[in-house]
């Protein structure tokens, strides 16, 4: 089974900072700035770390505002 690759860009509720996680890397949490939210989003999982806003998923990569 091919893996799909996907992005996902996501924000932080406490300090409103953006941040992308890309579905390829492994046991990578990626953080906000603040450090109170965080995101590891693998193909088969999705690890969450406070209150991440979902703002957009997509194969390709999304710009970051």
């Amino acid at each position: 089974m091919e893996e799909k690759l996907r992005y996902t860009l996501w924000q932080c509720e406490i300090c409103e900072d953006e941040f992308l996680t890309d579905s390829k890397a492994r046991h990578d949490m990626v953080w906000c700035k603040c450090k109170k939210t965080a995101v590891d989003a693998e193909e088969w999982y999705t690890r969450f770390v406070g209150k991440p806003k979902l703002l957009k998923e997509s194969n390709t990569k999304p710009k970051q505002r």
